[in-house]
C-alpha cells in the first residue's frame, strides 16, 4: 500500500511548485523574444499599423518569423492584431514609442546587455582561468553583436525603472511634506528627485551624481518642467564629500553588498546632512535568514546585497537613529530604510 501510494500521480506533493518551477526555466524565452522586436525595430516601424509582410520589409526581416514574433508581442499585450494589421495596443504606444514619457527602450538596451553577463554564470561557478577566458569570448561577443548599446542605456534603464513603479513605491512610503531641499546621491536620470518634488510640492532638490547620468537628468528634468527645483552637481565617490545643507538624503541602490563602500558613503552622509534630518535608503535587500526574496537573491549574485538586518546595523553604526524597514517592495526585491541624523 506504501509504494502504491509513493507512485499515485494524483497524491503527488508540489506538484504546483514543481509546475512553476519548469515554467520558470522557459521564461527567458518570453525576454528573448520580446528583446528581438525591440532590436528590428517592429515598434517604432508599428505606430502605423502593418501586416507582417510590410512589416518583414521595413524592417529587412524573414517575413514567417516576424509573423510569429508579432503573434506573441499581441500575447504579450503591447500589439493588437486586426485580420492581417499588426498595430500597437495603448499599453505599446506608452512604453515602447521613445517619444513617450515611460520609454522602457534604455531597460532593454540594458537587458540586452545583461543577457550577455549572466551567459558567463556556468563559467563562474567554476572559477580560474576558463571563466577569465569566458568572460572575455563573451565582450568579444558583444563588440561585434549587430545592436547598438547606447553610451546613456544604464541611466536610461534607471529612469525606466523608477517612472514605472519605483518613484511611486518611495513616495507612498515616506512623507517630506515638512522637508526643504533633498539631496539624491548617485541620482543618475534624476526620476526620483523630480517625482519626489512633484509629490511634495515645497521640496526642491540636488542630484548628485557623475557628468554621463546627469545629462540624461537634465533632459529628463526638463521634460518635467522642473529646472527651476531641481539643480545638478557633479560627484566623484572616491574624492568628493557630498553637499552639505540638506534636510532629506535619498541613497537609491548605491549601497549593494559588501563591497559597494556602504560605510563610507553612510559616513559622508552623516557629515552632510543637517541635524535631524532623515536618510531613505532604497536597496535590494535579503531578508534576515537570507532565504530570499528572489529578485534580490538573484541581483546578490553579480552585484552584491546585504540583508535587511545588515543594513539597519550599518546605518545605525553610522550614527543615525530611528532606524526601520518602512517597506518591501514584491515586484523588484526592493526595501526602504529611513533613519534620522539625531539633532
Amino acid at each position: 500500500m506504501e509504494n502504491k501510494q509513493k507512485h499515485d500521480l494524483f497524491n503527488l506533493p508540489f506538484i504546483t511548485e514543481a509546475g512553476l518551477a519548469i515554467e520558470l526555466g522557459w521564461v527567458f524565452r518570453n525576454s528573448r523574444v520580446l528583446l528581438a522586436a525591440y532590436q528590428a525595430g517592429f515598434f517604432e516601424a508599428l505606430r502605423q499599423p502593418k501586416s507582417a509582410g510590410e512589416l518583414a520589409a521595413e524592417c529587412s526581416t524573414d517575413a514567417e518569423v516576424s509573423e510569429k514574433v508579432l503573434i506573441a508581442m499581441c500575447a504579450l499585450g503591447v500589439l493588437k492584431r486586426t485580420g492581417s494589421l499588426f498595430d500597437l495596443t495603448p499599453l505599446g504606444r506608452e512604453i515602447l514609442l521613445p517619444e513617450s514619457l515611460r520609454y522602457i527602450g534604455g531597460a532593454l538596451d540594458f537587458s540586452e546587455y545583461m543577457w550577455w553577463e549572466w551567459s558567463v554564470l556556468p563559467d563562474m561557478l567554476k572559477g580560474g582561468e576558463k571563466y577569465a577566458r569566458r568572460f572575455r569570448q563573451i565582450k568579444e561577443l558583444q563588440r561585434d553583436a549587430e545592436y547598438i548599446i547606447k553610451t546613456d542605456y544604464f541611466p536610461l534603464a534607471m529612469h525606466t525603472k523608477a517612472i514605472n513603479g519605483g518613484v511611486q513605491f518611495v513616495a507612498a512610503h515616506v512623507d517630506l511634506s515638512k522637508r526643504r531641499l533633498l539631496l539624491d546621491i548617485g541620482g543618475g536620470p534624476g526620476t526620483y528627485s523630480a517625482g519626489l518634488c512633484q509629490r511634495f510640492p515645497n521640496l526642491k532638490a540636488i542630484v548628485w551624481d557623475a557628468p554621463g547620468p546627469l545629462a540624461v537628468a537634465r533632459q529628463v528634468i526638463r521634460n518635467l518642467g522642473l529646472e527651476d527645483r531641481i539643480r545638478l552637481e557633479t560627484g566623484d565617490w572616491e574624492t568628493d564629500e557630498f553637499s552639505p545643507g540638506c534636510d532629506v538624503i535619498l541613497l537609491s541602490n548605491v549601497m549593494h553588498g559588501p563591497d559597494s563602500g556602504a560605510a563610507e558613503k553612510l559616513a559622508k552622509v552623516f557629515r552632510a546632512l543637517d541635524p535631524g534630518g532623515v536618510i531613505i535608503v532604497q536597496e535590494f535587500l535579503l531578508d534576515a535568514d537570507k532565504n530570499g526574496p528572489l529578485e534580490a537573491a538573484v541581483f546578490n549574485i553579480m552585484v552584491g546585497a546585504f540583508s535587511d538586518i545588515e543594513l539597519i546595523g550599518l546605518i545605525g553604526t553610522a550614527g543615525f537613529r530611528e532606524v526601520a524597514l518602512v517597506a518591501r517592495n514584491p515586484l523588484t526585491g526592493s526595501g526602504l530604510i529611513t533613519a534620522v541624523k539625531p539633532g
